[in-house]
């Protein structure tokens, strides 16, 4: 028997106890109650990454067998990430990399995969390798969409692109989900094909929120005549229409100002609009030096990844508990609002039961639950994976 002292809060953030008891199979016994005095720590529900490109040395998008995967996942695992989804980049044949994360998902390691375009702006490439960077072409896609079996749950394409919404229907048509990013468009645009293909979804019955990747990142800055994608991203999430990602490392985002966009979505009403993600590449979890992103040479230097020719940002190297220290420890966002950000926005964003590999959102006694453990300083100590 383990008895693990902390504040203990749900998927929603809500405060429901002041430990857990476990036995040693880690089947939950008893939550402790919350007194009048409540210990420093904190016990969370594992944390849920739905952008994430790698870690541990290992990338998701290069690998070509499964032991390099499961170096990437438990890179993350092990700080405290139960459940996550591998993210490709854009390549010029990303169905080797598909097939490869299919059988990790098959045996319940991943929740499923997102692509990360290739159908995106050529001037908004990021980190993207620009010779793979194509407008959507359907039945490339349907080929992809049938390797996948069902476990492609997010796709990466820019709002403006030739064929972006017959790309999203197809999408939606194989239960996977449009994530608007990586985009050099308009307000108009994004506002358009946000609800052309809202409207599509409930006709075909599918009532789930689109995703915007990495908001901020690889798209036009705000601005006060034209304010772009970002400003409509927003709103939509407010209007419960889009869950958007931010990578809360402190380096993709000003921690101010992804705290400003969690507020401001939170007090519209939608409180699982926003999604912490790590965009991690296989330097997460690793000492700075050289590494590889979909072919293209990454440097990190001081935790930063940056391409090796031309320096653009290259994903992060920061884990999911990481980026909660820094935005709560660093006084930018409450505990509450954080763990929404990676448990509970999560489960939306993907339509999730609850109930799949590494997932948790409730504590209930008799179950085996999927939780991490936090010091009074935001450390983490502890995590189990059910």
């Amino acid at each position: 028997m383990s008895v693990f002292a902390g504040k203990v809060l749900n998927g929603q953030g809500e405060l429901v106890g002041a430990g857990l008891e476990v036995d040693d199979d880690g089947v939950l016994v008893r939550i402790l109650p919350a007194g009048d005095e409540l210990p420093e720590g904190w016990i969370t529900p594992g944390l849920i990454d739905i952008h994430n490109h790698g870690g541990g040395g290992a990338s998701f998008p290069d690998e070509t067998d499964l032991e390099g995967v499961y170096t990437a996942i438990e890179a993350h695992r092990r700080m405290g990430t139960t459940a996550m989804i591998a993210s490709t980049v854009s390549m010029i044949d990303p169905l080797p990399a598909i097939k490869n994360l299919v059988k990790a998902c098959e045996a319940g390691e991943l929740l499923g995969i997102h692509m990360e375009g290739p159908y995106i702006s050529p001037h908004k490439c990021g980190a993207q390798n620009p010779a793979a960077v194509r407008n959507p072409d359907l039945a490339e896609l349907r080929t992809w969409l049938e390797a996948g079996k069902g476990w492609i749950k997010t796709m990466t394409i820019a709002p403006e692109v030739d064929n972006a919404f017959e790309a999203a229907c197809l999408l939606l048509d194989f239960g996977a989900l449009p994530s608007w990013g990586h985009t050099s468009g308009t307000t108009e645009q994004a506002r358009e094909l946000i609800a052309r293909t809202a409207e599509y979804g409930r006709a075909k019955g599918i009532d789930v929120p689109q995703t915007a990747t990495h908001l901020f990142n690889a798209m036009p800055t705000l601005a006060h005549r034209e304010p772009g994608p970002v400003r409509e991203l927003i709103s939509s999430a407010c209007r419960g229409e889009t869950v958007v990602e931010l990578v809360a490392d402190t380096i993709h985002v000003h921690p101010d100002l992804a705290a400003d966009v969690v507020r401001v979505i939170e007090n519209s009403g939608q409180m699982n609009g926003v999604v912490f993600v790590t965009d991690a590449m296989a330097g997460a979890g690793m000492p700075d030096g050289d590494y590889v992103l979909g072919s293209l040479a990454v440097t990190i230097v001081d935790g930063v990844a940056r391409l090796t020719d031309g320096g653009a940002i290259a994903g992060g190297t920061a884990r999911l508990a990481e980026e909660i220290q820094r935005m709560v420890g660093g006084g930018h966002l409450s505990m509450e609002s954080a763990v929404r950000c990676c448990v509970a926005g999560p489960v939306r964003a993907l339509a999730l039961r609850g109930d799949e590999p590494g997932v948790t959102v409730d504590f209930v006694e008799g179950e085996k639950p999927n939780f991490v453990a936090f010091d009074g300083d935001l450390n983490m100590v502890h995590y189990q994976r059910a």
